[in-house]
């Protein structure tokens, strides 16, 4: 029992540091459960327009994507809008996000689903020797709310079911997210902030392990340019990961008659993100985007395509 308990640390803790996808964990030890933090699939943002923005959204975000960002952006949610991304993370690592969000009056409500996962990861005995592979997937449903309680002011909360699986090891918790967005006095200048995945520590048989709290502020500016026939958005946010030093985002998106778009963004502070680029088309109901993120390691490069359907 010892010894199977000692394997399954060393499948937990190399699963961790690749779902860390270049980002410092807080992970020491399993010996040690207070330093420990899973999940870290959570930190992984989603949608191509986010991520050529260089994950610069809280004050940004305004339609299905909010569910992860910030809720308090499904108050802004314009009709039905739905989102389906698909992300090409580091080595053979897959991260799928389909949501649905609807404005209802004053309100928002919305749902979505996100997994990471990956077939196979080599196992290794506490000897060092090669005994296989196994796989994992870490799974977070999410239903989340936002309300406009006065002009320009909006809040939202959501709630997560969480899964992470690795071999034949299965933890389950839930978490919670509140978020606040403001529309200013000052014209097209917006700022919004929020705590993300609060709730208890979840454990494998009998090791426990932290949800990667997040707190994020950030302000965004839209600058019309006639003489582009567009507007470009700039935005910049601050965030810190538990356990981690503070994070900077920062990112700008010209778009062009709200048919095609160009983003340019950068991540502060991580030991292997950084430069993003992004771009997008529209046409009628529906939107199509792709961003690069540049990982500096040898797991690879990130890409992610994103398809959204706005129904006005």
């Amino acid at each position: 029992m010892l010894a199977r308990k000692r394997s399954h640390s060393i499948l937990l803790t190399v699963a961790l540091m690749f779902l860390a996808g270049g980002s410092t964990m807080s992970f020491v030890s399993t010996a040690n459960c207070d330093e420990v933090t899973g999940l870290a699939f959570l930190k992984i943002g989603v949608g191509a327009r986010a991520a050529g923005m260089g994950s610069a959204q809280v004050a940004v975000a305004s339609d299905a994507t909010s569910l992860y960002w910030n809720p308090a952006g499904l108050a802004l949610v314009e009709g039905m809008n739905l989102h389906l991304s698909h992300n090409e993370w580091l080595q053979d690592m897959r991260y799928e996000f389909l949501a649905a969000a609807k404005k209802m009056g004053r309100h928002g409500l919305g749902v979505s689903f996100s997994g990471l996962y990956m077939d196979e990861l080599p196992r290794y005995d506490v000897d060092g020797r090669f005994l296989g592979h196994f796989g994992f997937y870490d799974i977070a449903v999410t239903g989340g709310w936002g309300m406009n309680v006065k002009p320009g002011v909006y809040v939202g909360s959501s709630v997560k079911m969480l899964v992470e699986q690795i071999d034949d090891m299965t933890a389950r918790g839930f978490a919670f997210d509140i978020g606040t967005r403001y529309e200013t006095p000052i014209p097209n200048l917006s700022v919004g902030a929020g705590i993300f995945n609060v709730g208890p520590k979840m454990k494998f048989d009998v090791e426990k392990f932290n949800i990667p709290r997040v707190i994020s502020c950030g302000a965004a500016y839209t600058l019309p340019v006639k003489s582009w026939s567009g507007d470009v958005l700039m935005a910049a946010d601050v965030v810190s990961y538990r356990g981690e030093d503070i994070k900077a985002h920062v990112g700008a998106e010209y778009s062009f008659k709200k048919l095609a778009s160009v983003a340019l963004g950068y991540k502060f502070g991580y030991d292997v993100e950084g430069f993003s680029a992004g771009a997008g088309v529209s046409r009628g109901s529906l939107s199509f985007g792709y961003a690069y993120s540049a990982i500096g390691s040898a797991l690879g490069d990130a890409h992610r395509v994103s398809l959204s359907y706005a129904l006005r």
